[in-house]
């Protein structure tokens, strides 16, 4: 099953299967959604099928899916996400103060947070961080997980 919505997590899923040089799309077993990735979650244990999914929202409704994790922390399924502020003066009702805060007061200053962030919950870390890594070390420590 795919988002097949173009969002990262579809992009992703794109990019491995041509690198594995399979044109899925044109696969009889190739299921597209269009919808958002708890709602693909979703569909894809109602067909008992197979997805590739972000951790966060995987565990956050694993308890209702009745679907395990396959495959994980091998580096092509490396998928990061950034935090970006918005310009103000492009965006003048933006809330720049508070994305600056967020950015600086919480992702900067608490990284190891992240590491343990939803573990107590869901039994992993939701995010890894990756302030101030390279690529490289991101890879190498996800494999570790």
């Amino acid at each position: 099953m795919s988002r097949g919505d173009n969002s990262g997590t579809h992009s992703k899923e794109k990019a491995i299967w041509k690198a594995a040089g399979i044109n899925a799309e044109k696969e009889k077993w190739y299921q597209q959604t269009g919808l958002g990735m708890g709602q693909t979650l979703s569909v894809t244990a109602e067909k008992k099928g197979y997805t590739l999914a972000d951790r966060g929202t995987y565990l956050a409704l694993k308890k209702n899916l009745g679907l395990d994790i396959l495959v994980d922390g091998d580096a092509i399924l490396l998928n990061i996400y950034h935090v970006i502020e918005v310009n103000p003066a492009k965006w003048p009702k933006v809330n720049a103060a508070g994305g600056k805060h967020l950015r600086i007061s919480w992702f900067r200053r608490n990284p190891g947070h992240h590491q343990t962030f939803g573990v107590e919950k869901f039994g992993s870390a939701l995010f890894f961080p990756d302030v101030g890594k390279k690529e490289e070390e991101l890879e190498s420590n996800k494999q570790a997980q």
